[in-house]
This record gives C-alpha cells, structure tokens and sequence, in this order.
C-alpha cells in the first residue's frame, strides 16, 4: 500500500510542475496582457499621489509575478523590480503627507489666531501620526501661560505635559531640525519658534507658571521658576517671574505674621512672668523668620523692578506698581522709608537665594514685643497684580 501511496504523490507532482510550466508558458505568450500590465506601472511609477503610486506598485507586483520569468521580458522586469520597493515607500510617505498636510495647515491658523482648541485637536492628531514631532509639541506646550491669564485652564494638564517633555530633551540636547534667519537651530513653528536657548527658557518658565497660577501648586513651580532666573534665555530678564517669587514669598510669610499677633495678644493676658518670658521668646524667633521672608520678598521684588521696562504707559504702571511693592515691604522691615534704593542696589549684586532653599531667620536686637506696634503684619501687604503679563 506504501508503494501505491508513493506512486500516486508522484504523480500528482508530476501533473503540478507540468500545470505550472503550462501557465508560465501561457504567460509568456500573452503578450497583450504583460503590454497593459507594463504599461500601467510606467504610466503611474512618476507620479505623485498615492492612489497614483498604488496603481504603480500593485502593477508592478503583478507584472513580476507573472512575467518575471520569461525571457522575451528580462529587460522590462530588470527596469520594474528596482522601483517596487522604492514605490512602496513612496506610497506610504505620499498617503501620511495626504492625511497630515490639512493638519499642518489647520495648526498653523490656530497659531495664528490663537485659538487653543484648535491648536490641541489638529496637533494630537498629527502627534498620533508622528509622536517625536518636537515642532509641533512646543507651541503646544508654551501655549499654556497664555490659556491660564484668559482663565482658561483646560489644557493644564497637556501644557505641563508637553514642556516636560521636550524640557528634558533639550536638556539631553536633542536634535533641531529647523533654522531661524540669523542661522541659529529652532524648535516650534510660526510666533512660536525659537532658538534653543529660549525654548529652554519658556518651558522653564511654562513649568514654573502654569503649576503655580494654573493648578496652584507653588511647591511644584518653584524650582522651574528659579532656574529660568539662571537659564541665558530672554525669560532671564523678565520681571514677572522675579515678583512671582516674591510673591510666594509674602503668601509664606502671612501665617507667620499673623502667629506673631497671636503671641502677642496672648503676651497681655498672661497671668505669669515665666508664661510671658516663654511667649516672648516664641515672638523673637518668629519675627526673626518673618524678617527673613520679609528680605526674600524684597530681593525678589527688588530685581523685578530694577529689571523691568517702562517703554509704554501699561509697561510704567506695572514698573511703579513693583517700586511700590518694595516699598511697602521696606517700610514694613525696617520701620522707615529712607535708603529702599541703595538696598535694593546692593542686593541685587548679590546672587538670587534659592527659592527652595529654607529661608533663614535674620534677628535685630534688641525687639520689643509687649506692644503691638512692634508686631509684623498679620497679612500680606497689598500687592501689584501678581500674574506676569504674556509678551
């Protein structure tokens, strides 16, 4: 029966190799068919859009399949097997450019217009095509101040998301792939491209700005907040972000001052010396560390206001509005109003003190605390309008 079952496959190959041999041979002979089928790939293989380019490659898969063997076809088959693959390629980068270029136009008129929503929706969806496209994450990423000072805090989340991202990038040194004018290497698109040592600066600040004003977290925005203060980039010299510190500063200070008051207040009541000598040295160490925030406050403010323009009517409304903050703080810290300038002066020499670094208590002695009038503040002065402007 194994014999019989060895004869019978046999033949079966037989009759396979010779039906096969049979085609091909037809197919070689059919020579109106591989003349329409050439003709097709030749007619489309140039052109540039992907349906055109479909029609291309699947002729051109065709034509090798059935004519690739035959002889009297060598030369047509030697020009059409190269340019398969290439086609391919082609194809797919001609239906992506298809699909992305309304996109890109899309998120250019949102750029234009400011208009977020648009921004965020034509830009996911071409990062949902090309992930790494660092263009157009940043636009979508700096965008964020400028949502937040319109109230608009939908894109927090996407904002801080995106500038920690290419943040991390850039420090890593990521590579641009675009130029400005003046030949520098440039990240993002339109009004929001800039050069490398900017963009690490406004996703710096955009870290700093949007965690504190957009989701209230200070702690977070801090360590981004100084470290545009000593990033090279145009935030650099921007006062808005120095008087956000000291802005941070006057809110840490304001619980103090007003346990300062509370002490005191207690102080009057006591009913023993050992009590109020025990209430009095609680009011000295907490002066001391309000007078610390109260200097920080001042520095900070201090720098925004020396560094801050005045080349409008709003831009020296918001510089007067600084001066004054100083001001009130110097007043507040010392008791009188002469020699704010020279502080100032003399500070700002100095090197910005880390906003994260634990603020130190500065004493004068002596201190008075059985009266109220030697009491701090028990709440923030008054202060200019805290949120930065947007250029």
């Amino acid at each position: 029966m194994k014999t019989v079952y060895r004869i019978f496959g046999m033949a079966v190959l037989v009759a396979g190799i010779a039906v096969t041999g049979a085609t091909a041979q037809d197919n070689c002979a059919d020579i109106d068919g591989a003349t329409e089928v050439y003709n097709k790939f030749t007619e489309n293989y140039s052109k540039k859009s992907s349906a055109d380019l479909k029609v291309a490659v699947s002729a051109g898969k065709e034509f090798l399949e059935k004519w690739g063997a035959c002889e009297s076809w060598k030369d047509q088959v030697a020009f059409v097997k190269p340019w398969v693959p290439k086609l391919e390629k082609s194809q797919a980068d001609a239906e992506l450019a298809e699909y992305l270029n309304p996109l890109f136009a899309r998120f250019d008129a949102a750029i234009n217009t400011d208009n977020a929503d648009e921004l965020y929706a034509a830009g996911k969806a071409i990062l949902a095509k090309q992930p790494d496209n660092i263009n157009i994450m940043f636009p979508m990423a700096v965008i964020g101040p400028r949502e937040v000072l319109k109230k608009n805090n939908k894109y927090n989340a996407d904002s801080i998301r995106y500038a920690k991202i290419l943040y991390d990038q850039i420090k890593a040194g990521v590579k641009f792939t675009r130029k400005l004018k003046d030949g520098k290497e440039s990240i993002g698109a339109l009004k929001h491209e800039m050069n490398r040592e900017d963009a690490l600066s406004e996703l710096a600040y955009t870290l700093g700005y949007v965690n504190y004003y957009g989701l209230n977290n200070k702690k977070a925005a801090l360590p981004y907040l100084y470290e545009v203060t000593q990033l090279p980039g145009f935030r650099k010299n921007y006062s808005p972000v120095y008087a956000t510190i000291g802005d941070y500063y006057i809110a840490e200070a304001a619980p103090i001052g007003a346990e300062i008051a509370a002490k005191i207040e207690a102080i009057k009541t006591a009913t023993t010396d050992e009590e109020k000598l025990k209430l009095d040295a609680e009011v000295k160490e907490k002066v001391a560390l309000f007078n610390g925030y109260t200097e920080r406050a001042m520095d900070a403010y201090g720098r925004a206001w020396s560094i801050a323009k005045d080349d409008t009517p709003a831009a020296k409304k918001y510089k007067e509005g600084l001066f004054a903050e100083v001001q009130n703080l110097y007043k507040r810290r010392f008791d009188k109003e002469t020699g704010v300038n020279e502080w100032v002066a003399a500070t700002v020499a100095k090197p910005l003190p880390d906003p994260t670094s634990a603020v130190q208590p500065v004493t004068d002695e002596p201190v008075t605390t059985t009266t109220t009038s030697a009491a701090p503040a028990t709440s923030a002065p008054a202060t200019v309008a805290r949120k930065p402007r947007q250029r």
